[in-house]
């Protein structure tokens, strides 16, 4: 669905759907103490380097990061930056390392809001692929659009949706497409060195994702697969999807497996619940969602 402020909708969900979680210190901003020491670690060398020829102003790491944000945006928007001469390419690598934390850690796998914030957006996609309005509303979704089938029609066979590369990490976290967190989560003391998790791969400027529905002659039944900047994603991730080589499931099974996952989500205890956990490593998650609420009696470290 497309943004029409002030209503909300699903694509751009810390706002719309009331996921009040996501704004709260130690729950939807977990990336921070991740990239804050990664920073010191692989920006060390380049403070050291940058400072002498600079007087009259200390430079922070902080600093440094910012300048190679500016390389990045600089070079979208007029073609090239000088910021990005600063920097060697081990100090490239490690900054496109920290945005893979950043968004592991407050928009993937690895946050405890992920999941709630893309649960409006998959009950919309069941919606289409069944060609059924949603039965049930909760903040995560807007009756007014989604009940309106001038907003949203269920019988065109294209749609489009534009939003940020935030909430479609949301979403693929949503989808329980597990292959981009099989290798766990990830460190802040080095680079791993293969990880399944690697957000220049999923969510680079111009992100495109394509939910295809095919037929073949060589498969029975209608199919779906998702192709992630032109690259198939494997859907072995959701239950009864088999592991098809070009990455196809059968539509039934697909949204079967998509119902049952909206069931089992208690959206107002993940995005308005009243849950802690520890900040850092003493806590992790790999499905983008807090611990159930039995751990929390039991133990704030159990995911």
């Amino acid at each position: 669905m497309f943004s029409r402020s002030p209503l909300p909708e699903t694509l751009v969900n810390v706002v719309c759907c009331r996921c009040t979680n996501a704004w709260k210190a130690g729950r939807g901003d977990r990336g921070g103490y991740y990239l804050k020491r990664w920073t010191n670690i692989y920006l060390k060398k380049a403070l050291a380097r940058l400072q002498p020829r600079i007087k009259g102003y200390e430079l922070t790491i902080e600093d440094l990061y910012s300048m190679q944000q500016m390389c990045a945006y600089e070079t979208v928007a007029i073609g090239y930056s000088k910021f990005c001469e600063l920097f060697t390419k081990t100090e490239w690598e490690g900054f496109n390392y920290a945005f893979d934390l950043s968004f592991w850690y407050e928009q993937s796998f690895g946050s405890p809001v992920a999941r709630g914030q893309g649960y409006g957006w998959i009950k919309e996609l069941v919606a289409r692929l069944t060609h059924t309005k949603i039965a049930q509303h909760n903040p995560a979704t807007n009756s007014t659009l989604d009940d309106n089938t001038t907003t949203f029609p269920l019988d065109h066979s294209l749609y489009v949706d534009a939003t940020h590369e935030t909430v479609i990490l949301n979403i693929l976290t949503a989808l329980n497409l597990t292959n981009f967190a099989e290798s766990g989560p990830l460190p802040y003391t080095h680079i791993p060195h293969k990880r399944a998790f690697e957000s220049s791969k999923l969510v680079p400027f111009a992100t495109n994702v394509q939910f295809q529905l095919l037929e073949c002659t060589s498969i029975s039944g209608p199919q779906i697969r998702i192709i992630i900047n032109d690259g198939v994603t494997p859907l072995t991730g959701i239950k009864g999807c088999p592991g098809q080589r070009d990455g196809m499931c059968p539509i039934d099974t697909f949204v079967k497996a998509q119902q049952e996952i909206l069931a089992e989500t208690d959206w107002d205890y993940e995005c308005t619940g009243n849950w802690t956990v520890p900040e850092g490593p003493a806590w992790i998650t790999t499905n983008g969602a807090p611990p159930p609420k039995r751990a929390i009696h039991e133990s704030p470290l159990e995911a």
